[in-house]
């Protein structure tokens, strides 16, 4: 059941980063259009600290009642707060909660007018008090980033995946534990305690008289189990046939968090998806139509690891052989050396390009290459007792993941047989593959979505590059192979065994002096067992990247070396392990001559929309853009303040000799008086004021004439358009239908007051400059 959460804030909030920046020593988390959102992680934790409270109630107080189970059956298992030893595999969770984010159409307009998205926040000061003293603490003043009050964000996409034997009444239970746990939640973020974060949370989930079923006895949840995959009514024969591939393109619509490795609490991501990730979810797309499982045990079936990008192809790892000048090289630059073809040159101190993919290469451009950005999230585990981050409960940790909005490629490649299978099955069975996924690490909340987009199969042709008596290879995803006990091994001589035996001919390491013949590193892999958190298994190979050149005995068969670059070679191929590519150009071609590879064309800026005011967005943006038009009017004050010739053009104010034209004591009275002026209706009383003052000799007498002061002041009070043209605002500061017309009339007196007050400020700050100036 897939449904939305809406998240009303009802009063400012703030959800940390976990960083501080120049003087803010905490800032808030942002998207990946810098504009704040509601975790996944906050928004699940806070449900489910409401929902065990429901169940606590319910429950009369119980530790492991019925509804408690209904809890850990909605939410999963918590194993790192279990007292004692866990012996049963822990509960995974239906519930799958996406972060909130706001409107698209409010992100849209904010991404498109980058000045107006610094007005959602602001700075707030703070200190921390001494508990014995109750006076500030020294050095302990702070200042915290905080998002302004009305904001309305959405978590699409959420699920409930329930069970296929679960009963209705018993998923009205679920639904309405969840609804409770809702209702119940009043405060998100930091500082909730403080004031910040009050919010209204609403499900999109229809449960008529929800209430009705937390008032009866539910049964206990039954153990979860995940859908069966139908069992296709058959499967074909396979037979030594062609390849066929499927170009799949996938986007990372959330950051994906792939493990390589945790090191204490921060855990490494990989720069690509691997393609078990993948494989694992063609059960699902196509599973009805053929046997998956089969089809892996005949290794009929290969899904390559998705990379990034690089002119609409999967990212190639960029061999080790390729060096660059330390100073001045790169693939982005020039100065690029091909040690398997080019020998050490003299006077150049080179270092090997090790990191990023490359694409293809021409004869007259380096290969275009690229990089994965990689983002850290910091993240911590609230210890109930304390309502604190506690290391034992984890503490806090940090995610490295492949960031939003990252392109990647990657290839289905399926042998004929089962082609022409499913081409009988249904046509375009292919566009099954389409649509979002689920993969990597802590895939129920804040990461791991994708979209894919599959297209039609097409057959197998790779390009191959002949070369006299010389193999050159390059290992384009890591490579498992075993020795003679069957123990997992780098060992250089097994590949080169290995690769002889499948080729039918005699390899030898080249040998020739100046050139570099091997470029290769072993790699270790880790790996978790998710639903217990145990270890699995290390797997021991040679890195992706490696590259080699053989001397040839024998005749090569161009038809097994292509059969060999569809299917891969050594264990796991599968799963995209053991890609190779033989011969390429980028590996047997000199590369120093080349010239750095030409630059694309930047993406176009969003177009704006004005936001209407039927749209749900409406209220929040109006606030934004004035408090932007605030900021605006605040720096503009300031400036035109500090030009005294501003402040004689504007309002006939300066200073003579010693003198301030009119004494400081009558600004004094003006600034009084305009402070009483917070709206249109007020203006009388500045009109008064002014006539007041005309009918007093000696207080008239004190104004200038020459420019009218007194005629300017009453101009900028009657004249509504004078002082937007004074302040000349030249920044577009609005995004909402009819907004600056709205905006003017909102802040027409505070604008005249805050010019009014920043003029004489500078005023009397000229004047004091001068101690013989009348006070």
């Amino acid at each position: 059941m897939q449904f939305t959460i809406t998240v009303k804030m009802l009063s400012d909030w703030h959800i940390g980063l976990g960083q501080s920046k120049g003087d803010i020593d905490s800032l808030v988390q942002r998207d990946a259009d810098k504009l704040p959102y509601v975790p996944a992680k906050t928004l699940t934790g806070i449900l489910r600290d409401s929902c065990e409270l429901v169940a606590r109630g319910l429950d009369d107080n119980q530790d492991d009642g019925v509804w408690s189970q209904w809890v850990e059956f909605l939410f999963g298992s918590q194993p790192a707060l279990a007292e004692s030893v866990v012996e049963k595999s822990p509960q995974p969770a239906i519930l799958s909660i996406r972060s909130a984010h706001l409107p698209d159409e409010l992100k849209n307009a904010l991404t498109a007018k980058k000045q107006l998205s610094e007005a959602i926040a602001f700075i707030k000061p703070g200190i921390s008090i001494d508990s014995q003293s109750g006076c500030a603490k020294t050095d302990f003043l702070r200042f915290e980033e905080m998002i302004r009050v009305g904001a309305i964000l959405q978590a699409t996409n959420c699920q409930i995946n329930f069970p296929p034997d679960l009963t209705d009444i018993e998923k009205n239970i679920a639904s309405s534990l969840l609804l409770a746990g809702a209702k119940m939640t009043e405060r998100i973020g930091g500082k909730r305690r403080r004031g910040a974060g009050k919010c209204q949370i609403e499900l999109g989930i229809k449960c008529d008289n929800y209430l009705q079923h937390l008032t009866n006895n539910p049964p206990p949840p039954r153990v979860y189990q995940e859908a069966a995959t139908p069992k296709p009514k058959q499967h074909p024969n396979i037979i030594k046939s062609d390849w066929y591939i499927i170009p799949l393109e996938i986007t990372t619509t959330s950051p994906v968090v792939i493990n390589s490795c945790t090191i204490g609490n921060v855990v490494e991501t990989l720069d690509y998806i691997p393609g078990k990730y993948i494989l694992r979810n063609l059960h699902r797309r196509l599973g009805q139509w053929l046997d998956i499982s089969q089809s892996i045990q005949e290794e009929s079936i290969v899904v390559t690891n998705a990379t990034i990008a690089i002119g609409k192809k999967p990212g190639r790892p960029i061999p080790f052989c390729l060096f660059a000048d330390k100073l001045k090289g790169g693939l982005n630059k020039e100065l690029v050396y091909n040690r398997f073809t080019e020998s050490e040159p003299e006077n150049i101190q080179l270092k090997g390009i090790r990191d990023g993919y490359v694409g293809d290469i021409n004869n007259n451009h380096l290969p275009p290459s690229g990089k994965v950005e990689i983002k850290v999230y910091t993240h911590n585990t609230i210890e109930d007792q304390y309502q604190r981050p506690s290391s034992d409960v984890g503490g806090v940790y940090s995610y490295q993941a492949i960031a939003s909005r990252t392109q990647l490629r990657a290839e289905i490649r399926l042998k004929s047989d089962l082609v022409n299978h499913l081409n009988s099955n249904k046509k375009d069975w292919w566009k099954n593959l389409n649509g979002e996924y689920l993969i990597g690490q802590s895939k129920k909340d804040d990461y791991g979505t994708i979209i894919v987009k599959a297209s039609q199969p097409q057959v197998y042709q790779p390009t191959l590059t002949p070369q006299d008596n010389t193999l050159t290879l390059w290992l384009l995803s890591d490579l498992l192979l075993r020795d003679e006990r069957l123990h997992p091994s780098p060992d250089l001589n097994i590949l080169q065994n290995t690769l002889a035996k499948a080729l039918g001919v005699e390899l030898n390491e080249r040998d020739t002096p100046k050139l570099i013949s091997v470029m290769a590193r072993q790699k270790r892999t880790e790996s978790w067992q998710v639903r217990w958190g145990l270890p699995r298994p290390s797997l021991i190979g040679i890195q992706a990247g490696s590259c080699l050149v053989y001397e040839v005995t024998g005749d090569l068969n161009p038809n097994r070396l292509a059969e060999l670059q569809a299917q891969g070679i050594g264990e796991r191929v599968v799963e995209g392990y053991g890609q190779i590519c033989f011969n390429d150009p980028l590996l047997t071609m000199k590369l120093s001559p080349l010239k750095a590879p030409s630059t694309t064309k930047a993406d176009s800026p969003t177009q704006f929309v004005a936001i209407k005011n039927n749209q749900q967005s409406f209220d929040y943006a109006r606030i934004i853009e004035r408090e932007a038009w605030r900021e605006a009017i605040q720096q503009q004050a300031l400036s035109l303040a500090s030009q005294p010739e501003k402040r004689q053009e504007i309002l006939g104010i300066y200073i003579q000799g010693e003198q301030s034209k009119p004494p400081i004591t009558q600004l004094g009275a003006l600034r009084s008086v305009i402070s009483k002026l917070q709206t249109r209706e007020d203006k009388n009383q500045v009109l008064n004021w002014l006539q007041s003052l005309e009918t007093v000799a000696n207080r008239r007498d004190k104004w200038p004439k020459d420019p009218d002061s007194l005629k300017l002041i009453e101009d900028l009070i009657n004249d509504e358009e004078k002082i937007w043209l004074d302040l000349n605002l030249n920044q577009d500061l609005t995004i909402t239908q009819n907004g600056k017309t709205e905006i003017k009339k909102q802040l027409w007196a505070e604008a005249i007051r805050t010019l009014v007050d920043a003029f004489i400020r500078a005023q009397k700050r000229d004047s004091e400059k001068s101690p013989s100036v009348e006070n």
